[in-house]
């Protein structure tokens, strides 16, 4: 169904009104907009060509085609159009933020930037536009613009939590711990499953010292995101490090559990359980993550260098 300001019609009835009048410009571009409302893009491409034909200077026409184009990941043509669109409507935010969003798919930064902040100059209340902004600046190391965009995010949106996550990385590149971990905690009261801001948050504890309120919030990285192959290893390698394991033994088992398959985390038990004194069930989970070669990061020359000198001390 396609809403507008006063009705409400399908696409069935839509065609039987353009049946009566085949004439009727706005019908067919009602319908055109329905069409690509419900995902019929090429057929709605179709209408607004015969629409462009007769107002080829029409600016939603040719937003809408670029909008099409977009969708068809034909990033060329949905350019030109949106391009179009801004030469004949300069003034209209949304335009400007279109053909931005297009050159940054298409990796031109600069030209996307450029429109970008022709975007926040039309309408300084885009958060979109600030944060995509954001992010071409930490693409471009400028950690101090990108930090401005994303707190500018914050301020139209503040429970924009990938704004919240970016900003507090950007503090984190440049060693700005304290209001790193302020914008990850911020982030969890906004968001209390995101397992990437507990893993983060463990990090920036891990490197100053905190061995203990580290492993903590990788566990609740883990409990969160069981599937998180990254935050095993990042466990069992500073639980090894800092003769830790019977504390973090019990967030592999879960990972043991839920990716019973993982090469990977099979490696993170064996080196759990030799650093408990458990060799029976180190040569269980080697053997196991050597099976399973695809997921295992691990060169299998090594894996299977410890199966061996493991049998060979056991002989």
């Amino acid at each position: 169904m396609y809403m507008t300001e006063s009705q409400k019609l399908s696409l069935e009835e839509i065609e039987s009104k353009l049946k009566q009048n085949p004439d009727n410009v706005e019908m067919q571009n009602l319908y055109a907009e329905t069409l690509l409302d419900n995902g019929f893009l090429d057929d709605a491409l179709d209408r607004y060509k015969k629409l462009l034909d007769i107002f080829p200077d029409n600016s939603e026409i040719n937003f809408n085609i670029g909008i099409i184009y977009e969708k068809q990941n034909k990033l060329d043509e949905a350019q030109n159009f949106f391009q179009k669109a801004v030469d004949l409507e300069p003034e209209d935010a949304d335009f400007s933020y279109n053909l931005a969003f297009v050159l940054d798919k298409r990796g031109e930064i600069e030209a996307a930037i450029e429109e970008y902040k022709k975007t926040i100059g039309l309408n300084p209340s885009d958060s979109n536009a600030h944060f995509n902004l954001g992010c071409l600046y930490a693409k471009k190391e400028e950690c101090g613009l990108a930090r401005e965009h994303y707190e500018r995010t914050l301020d139209i949106n503040p429970n924009d939590i990938y704004a919240r996550f970016n900003l507090a990385f950007e503090y984190k590149k440049a060693g700005k711990q304290d209001k790193a971990l302020e914008e990850y905690r911020k982030l969890i009261e906004i968001s209390p499953d995101y397992s990437w801001a507990y893993y983060n948050i463990g990090c920036l504890y891990y490197e100053n010292g905190e061995v203990e309120q580290a492993l903590e919030y990788f566990a609740k990285a883990i409990e969160i995101n069981p599937k998180d192959v990254d935050a095993y290893r990042t466990i069992t390698n500073i639980a090894v490090k800092n003769n830790k394991a019977s504390t973090v033994v019990a967030s592999i088992e879960t990972g043991l559990a839920q990716n019973p398959e993982n090469g990977d985390i099979h490696y993170c038990a064996s080196k759990i359980y030799a650093e408990m004194g458990k060799p029976r069930y180190q040569l269980t989970h080697l053997k196991k993550a050597l099976e399973r070669k695809d997921s295992l990061s691990v060169n299998p020359a090594v894996v299977s260098g410890e199966i061996k000198k493991l049998q060979n001390n056991r002989a």
